[in-house]
């Protein structure tokens, strides 16, 4: 009997120990989780194609990894990522716990950069901090809801922020919170230091505008001035994909 509790014992140990070690495993790279999602990426792709858009051939994906607060703009050609951007993804998640957007494939809408990417210039449609660069995330044709397909999720846009718009956004800046940009929807936001890395890249992305869009009438006259430019164009735009993981 003390032989076969001993055994017990032990095996219970063991899966223990083994529960543990895989639990503290740490996360695959960004560049490994691409890999991981790449046949989904090409599959949904091919799905937009199917759904109406025969010709869709983009030439980039833009990859935002929450856990490791990154964005990152891929060949979709080679698979080769041309830049990786520190981002913050608001609560840390587009995904899982805190998922006002679900994780997954998204298309570019229309885009709003303004001159220079100068963050202190407005790019919203309202004045929350929301300026430099603006690019809308849509619901692609795909998307099982056909009331959604177009339209941005819950307010979820690319953008980078102008940290004098409010005490708590420039808090946030001097202590280079990049994870913790006060962005309730959960929109990716790269740190304003490298959103400009981003411009040449939207301006090529650009797809159409929410039919939503509503630019405040001090939006309007920046644009009327050319201090931001619009981009869009009678097309789908490029994807976007949120990877679901923390």
């Amino acid at each position: 009997m003390k032989t076969f509790a001993k055994g017990l014992f032990s095996l219970f140990s063991l899966l223990v120990l083994q529960s543990c070690s895989t639990s503290s495993l740490p996360k695959p790279s960004t560049k490994k989780a691409i890999l991981i999602e790449w046949p989904t990426i090409k599959a949904t792709i091919l799905a937009q194609r199917r759904a109406g858009y025969p010709n869709y051939d983009p030439k980039w994906i833009y990859v935002v990894d929450p856990a490791a607060q990154q964005m990152n703009v891929v060949s979709l050609k080679t698979g080769e990522i041309y830049e990786t951007l520190r981002c913050g993804t608001g609560k840390r998640g587009l995904g899982i716990a805190h998922a006002q957007t679900p994780p997954g494939f998204f298309t570019m809408g229309g885009v709003r950069i303004a001159k220079n990417a100068n963050f202190s210039i407005q790019t919203g449609d309202s004045k929350r901090g929301v300026s430099g660069i603006y690019a809308e995330l849509l619901y692609p044709p795909t998307h099982p809801d056909p009331k959604l397909r177009g339209f941005v999720p819950n307010g979820v846009v690319i953008h980078s922020y102008n940290p004098n718009a409010s005490a708590m956004l420039y808090q946030r800046r001097a202590q280079r919170k990049i994870g913790r940009i006060p962005c309730t929807t959960g929109c990716p936001v790269p740190e304003i230091d490298e959103a400009p890395k981003l411009v040449s890249y939207l301006k090529q992305s650009a797809g159409k505008f929410d039919p939503t869009a509503n630019p405040n009438s001090h939006l309007q006259a920046l644009i009327s001035s050319g201090q931001v430019r619009e981009y869009q164009r009678n097309r789908l735009g490029d994807p976007i994909y949120i990877l679901n993981r923390q």
